[in-house]
């Protein structure tokens, strides 16, 4: 192997390196977290709902999860470690949104709107957990 070569080859290193690690980094627990039961079928999308069935995109606009069980992705807003009925989740070793990730048949009483509508966290704040607007 000639010098020219293998000087492309050490540059060419750190170019790789970097936007794995960034891909890694930005997966929030992802490395640490084994889903590994199947997001449940979902229903048609509806008109006015919010697209489901369908991943969370890893890109800067969305944030990430912060735990996990072994059904389902959380994102850990009290930061006490475990999945608390107002919070946001994503089934699957996808990160599928489905219709349990925002409704919950026992939501928590934050918010008249929230209660009638069987959500887990008032509308106002809902869609901020997982869209970085």
């Amino acid at each position: 192997m000639d010098v020219n070569a293998m000087a492309i080859r050490v540059w060419l290193l750190p170019s790789l390196l970097v936007p794995l690690t960034v891909l890694a980094l930005s997966s929030g627990v992802a490395a640490q977290c084994q889903v590994g039961i199947a997001a449940p079928p979902t229903e048609p999308e509806r008109p006015n709902h919010h697209p489901i069935g369908r991943s969370l995109p890893l890109a800067a606009d969305f944030r990430q999860p912060d735990g996990c069980t072994d059904a389902f992705w959380f994102f850990d807003d009290d930061r006490d470690g475990k999945p608390d009925r107002a919070e946001t989740r994503v089934f699957g070793p996808d990160r599928q949104v489905i219709c349990a990730s925002c409704h919950d048949a026992m939501p928590p009483a934050d918010s008249a709107v929230a209660t009638q509508t069987y959500l887990r966290r008032d509308p106002a704040t809902l869609c901020l957990t997982c869209h970085a607007l």
